[in-house]
């Protein structure tokens, strides 16, 4: 079958409306703020690749565009889950990302040479298209582009490449292996498309052989996914209806009579420190990492839990991220990204003091986030830990469950106290009012986020001395597992 092709007439008439139709898609993107562009350009070796990308940098404002061929994970990459380094470059609304095979980059590699196991690769098909569907309703529009050519067009281009100086690095010793495997390849890279392949994020396979053909092509088909993003943001939850309550049973705990005095309270806290000062000093944590998230009601005794285990560590193996409402530009991205930005190289500790649990917890409680999208978040959220654990870092999370007496009790003396007036605040004593609608929320939400290798710790934490204590205890216990 003869490629695609177009006349240079057709060509040049054409072009100009297209360039100016994508530029004021580009500028309205900018100006509304609405949603995100994120481009994989993917390809076979000499498709048109670079040339295409160049093209389109020249017709829209670079200003407002990223471009990231991250190729093969470096050493620091691999101290991180597979896609923290693509989460660290997603573009922000109003902005647009070309990347070079993005997060297929790995996987379409490895099936290829076939040195990947088939449940690697089925895994790896699963976070993808668990990433797309959620950078999607998050507001990112993910525009997927595969351009191909007949092997004889290929060879000659590499060929052409390979003869000039100018351009020979270009030229690539996989390059190479696929051109010389083109069957193989194809047929690989069908399957690969096929296993990819979804209502959010399609795939567009462009003939890149006659070049103005596949420029048109691809230009084409960015205006009408731009355009489509634009009008489904555009659209997308104008008014939504408050959401009922779930009849779900509310947290319910008893509380240890028993009261340590100071002396055994410190003894057991030294003795646990030393547990955990000696779990993270050992050379198999090196490989590993520790992600401790805490949630709980105000005044539930978090930052005195967190302390507990920070005077145990080094100061230079831990970060300590306080979590509040999200920032301007942390709402400019999809909610996993702030929490993404903070995830633990091997070998080190990440605390989260509250964590991603707040879009099913203070987002569902106080209505600030359409029922679609917190309902959504639990199975985002299991899959986000799951691919921390995979990775070989231990997670734990902590509900810090405090009764509601023992909290107006914790109030009232932070109030009299003009040490501690600051940690109270008028959006504490809000948030006091939806007691039983946060019970019933953690409830639900530990029930659908607990795993096997993440587990939840339910604490009562009417006692600060035992709560700290149970805290220290859980967290040797998830590395000693």
């Amino acid at each position: 079958m003869a490629a695609p092709s177009i006349s240079k007439a057709a060509f040049q008439r054409d072009l100009p409306a297209l360039r100016d139709e994508l530029l004021d898609l580009q500028t309205n993107l900018h100006a509304s703020k609405s949603c995100a562009v994120a481009v994989i350009i993917a390809g076979s070796p000499a498709a048109g690749r670079s040339e295409t990308v160049n093209s389109l940098l020249e017709w829209l404002d670079p200003k407002h565009i990223g471009v990231h061929a991250l190729g093969a994970p470096s050493a620091e990459d691999k101290k991180f889950p597979a896609l923290w380094r693509y989460w660290q470059k997603l573009p922000a609304r109003g902005r647009m990302t070309f990347f070079f095979a993005g997060w297929y980059s790995e996987y379409l590699g490895g099936v290829i040479k076939g040195d990947r196991s088939k449940d690697h690769d089925r895994r790896a098909v699963e976070r993808i298209v668990q990433l797309e569907n959620m950078l999607m309703r998050d507001g990112v529009r993910v525009v997927k582009i595969y351009l191909h050519t007949d092997h004889v067009t290929q060879q000659r281009r590499l060929k052409e490449l390979c003869a000039n100086k100018l351009t020979s690095w270009r030229v690539s010793k996989e390059d190479r292996w696929q051109a010389r495997h083109y069957k193989r390849v194809n047929r690989v890279v069908r399957m690969c498309l096929q296993a990819t392949e979804h209502d959010a994020a399609p795939w567009h396979r462009v003939d890149g052989t006659d070049e103005d053909y596949r420029l048109l092509t691809v230009g084409r088909i960015l205006r009408n996914e731009l355009a489509a993003g634009l009008k489904a943001a555009e659209q997308k939850y104008r008014k939504w209806p408050s959401e009922k309550a779930s009849k779900v049973a509310p947290l319910a705990m008893s509380q240890s009579k028993r009261r340590l005095d100071d002396d055994e309270y410190e003894r057991q806290l030294a003795t646990l420190q030393g547990r955990l000062a000696r779990l993270v000093r050992k050379s198999r944590f090196a490989k590993r990492g520790l992600v401790l998230a805490f949630e709980g009601m105000d005044a539930a005794g978090k930052g005195g839990a967190i302390r507990r285990i920070t005077h145990a560590l080094d100061a230079r193996q831990y970060q300590v991220v306080p979590v509040s409402a999200p920032t301007p530009e942390e709402l400019s991205y999809p909610y996993l990204w702030r929490f993404w930005r903070h995830v633990p190289e091997q070998g080190s500790i990440a605390i989260f003091d509250r964590s991603w649990y707040g879009r099913v917890l203070v987002e569902r409680v106080r209505d600030l986030t359409p029922a679609p999208d917190w309902k959504r978040a639990y199975a985002e959220i299991v899959e986000f830990e799951r691919q921390l654990t995979e990775h070989g870092l231990f997670v734990a999370k902590f509900w810090l469950q405090v009764s509601k007496d023992e909290q107006l009790k914790r109030f009232k003396a932070r109030d009299e106290d003009p040490l501690k007036r600051f940690k109270v605040d008028p959006e504490d004593w809000a948030n006091r009012r939806y007691y039983d609608a946060y019970q019933t929320a953690a409830a639900e939400m530990i029930r659908r986020t607990d795993a096997d290798n993440a587990k939840w710790h339910i604490v009562a934490a009417d006692d600060k001395k035992q709560t700290r204590l149970t805290v220290l205890k859980a967290v040797c216990q998830t590395l000693e597992r």
